[in-house]
């Protein structure tokens, strides 16, 4: 059952993320904008699950708001705008730290871990945006490296399951989770790679052939980064999932965590090869 719900999931997120990225503008920043709230939202239910009292309520709408901010930078090629808002965003935070009940209760944890949901989550989000806006590609160009992202995020989910269950034996990290083995690792690897051969040298044209492998080995060791990042936070606080809006994959951070990660991987490969 928990296949199938997954597989439904799947079925209308896929094609849905796939028009909204060929769309980009504003159906699109609103997209990444939901999505960066929502996940900061569910982070700091898991800061709570903990005993923090991290400040959620400026946290959110702030994680939210920087994908906003960097399309307007992108649109109007001024970079103050986003640099401007994540430090009001900080700023924000200090201030109400300042003045909320019993202040000065684990007030170092809390704001650390609000301003730290908002960079971790709206930032690395927000990079979504950079890749498909940015003045210095073409639109079809910027479709098709945001697409190809998580194109090769979810190919290393696939190839980890598939060679997890049919050939899984050693561990991973089973300290954080204990279902993910070595074996499923390295199919992971052997599919990112491949998936970034075909579409993002063959179909898309992005690289050439080396750029495909070191693009696939890249997103291919911060994917499951991502996860284990996120199992690290969940660990710690005792949950299994951040939360169950999303039926068959838990939150929309368990369903985005790997993103949080490869996303930063292909803005720094993209400025590498120019």
């Amino acid at each position: 059952m928990n296949l199938l719900l997954r597989s439904l999931v799947a079925a209308v997120g896929i094609p849905a993320i796939y028009f909204l990225a060929r769309w980009g503008s504003w159906y699109f920043v609103v997209f990444v904008a939901a999505q960066s709230a929502l996940a900061a939202h569910e982070f700091f239910r898991i800061a709570q699950s903990k005993g923090l009292r991290p400040l959620a309520w400026i946290g959110t709408p702030a994680a939210g708001l920087l994908p906003v901010s960097a399309f307007i930078w992108l649109s109007l090629q001024r970079p103050g705008w986003f640099l401007a808002a994540g430090f009001a965003a900080v700023a924000l935070v200090c201030l109400a730290a300042l003045f909320r009940e019993n202040a000065t209760d684990q007030a170092l944890a809390g704001m650390s871990a609000t301003v730290f949901g908002i960079i971790y989550l709206g930032g690395f989000l927000s990079l979504q945006v950079v890749l498909r806006h940015d003045p210095r590609f073409s639109d079809l160009e910027g479709f098709c490296w945001v697409f190809l992202t998580y194109l090769l995020t979810w190919s290393v989910d696939v190839g980890s399951y598939l060679f997890g269950s049919l050939f899984g034996r050693h561990k991973l990290c089973p300290r954080l989770s204990p279902g993910k083995t070595i074996e499923g690792f390295i199919g992971g690897m052997l599919l990112v790679v491949a998936v970034s051969y075909l579409a993002g040298s063959r179909l898309m044209e992005l690289f050439d052939s080396s750029g495909a492998l070191a693009f696939g080995l890249l997103v291919g060791l911060a994917a499951p980064a991502g996860d284990l990042v996120e199992s690290l936070f969940k660990r710690d606080a005792g949950l299994k999932d951040s939360s169950g809006l999303i039926p068959g994959h838990g939150g929309v951070l368990d369903r985005f965590d790997s993103l949080v990660l490869t996303l930063p991987a292909a803005v720094v490969f993209r400025a590498l090869i120019g």
